[in-house]
């Protein structure tokens, strides 16, 4: 039967912690019914919601995976780049009929966008849909979006463990700021898990604390390289929850728990390490 991959991301404009991007698989028929379960993008869900809703999706037989991508690995290479090898890797491990991508690119590149997930994945263009807010009008997208947000949740839960509480990484919130300047002030240096290479990591600091060094934009949020006095952070740490650091695939809860399922990592095996 023919099979409907949604695909979106979580963490995009974090400056702590991973990028996740993930994909579900669902047949044609089953679209209308996700909707009947709940599902919505993974911002107008409630926290707690979101892992009992992604486990309702497995049961309802849909699969899923995702990609998780370390703060290293972005400041060395173009998140959007990042984000199109990340969708080819989904679309080629659950083969799915068609594919439905949350657009990471402005509308103008839509177009040169779906070409070239097309040529990486080996599906035809013109059964990719590429379109803003994908995950506000699409089933599939949806449960994408749940599925990414749950992912890094639970990275994020590890490496609060791992590093201290820095909240969900967004530089809106209060303790981002707090845990770099806590951080800056006893290291001398940028957590492993930061995104070095982002204005937002400027903005947050004091100027006193980072160097600015010109050079090496790139486009979207990451854009001219910062620098501490001690160099760039190093990629994320391997997570225990997943077993692998850059890319790996499965379903992990907010706290770290394994179901059984198709989302599981166990039914997921890996989709690829960094």
């Amino acid at each position: 039967m023919a099979t409907v991959l949604g695909v979106d991301e979580a963490g995009r404009g974090a400056v702590l912690g991973p990028l996740v991007v993930a994909g579900v698989a669902v047949e044609e028929g089953d679209l209308g019914s996700l909707w009947d379960l709940g599902v919505r993008d993974s911002k107008l869900v409630p926290r707690a919601r979101r892992t009992e809703l992604v486990r309702a999706v497995a049961r309802a037989g849909a699969r899923g995976r995702a990609v998780v991508i370390p703060a290293g690995r972005i400041d060395r290479e173009n998140l959007t780049a990042l984000e199109l090898e990340a969708a080819a890797l989904l679309i080629r491990a659950l083969a799915p009929s068609r594919a439905v991508v949350d657009a990471p690119v402005a509308p103008r590149a839509i177009g040169q966008f779906r070409e070239a997930l097309g040529a990486l994945s080996g599906l035809d263009p013109k059964r990719i849909a590429a379109f803003p807010r994908a995950d506000r009008t699409h089933p599939a997208a949806a449960a994408a979006s749940l599925l990414a947000k749950v992912v890094r949740d639970g990275y994020v839960l590890h490496l609060g463990r791992a590093y201290g509480d820095f909240g969900w990484g967004y530089p809106g919130e209060p303790k981002v700021r707090a845990f770099l300047e806590g951080w800056m002030a006893r290291q001398g240096s940028l957590p492993p898990i930061c995104r070095t290479r982002w204005r937002s990591v400027q903005v947050l600091l004091a100027p006193s604390l980072l160097e600015r060094v010109a050079g090496g934009s790139e486009p979207g949020e990451n854009g001219g390289q910062l620098r501490t006095k001690e160099e760039v952070c190093p990629s994320a740490p391997i997570n225990p929850i997943a077993g692998a650091g850059t890319g790996s695939t499965g379903f992990w809860p907010g706290r770290g728990r394994r179901p059984v399922g198709p989302f599981s990592p166990g039914g997921g095996g890996r989709a690829g390490t960094g």
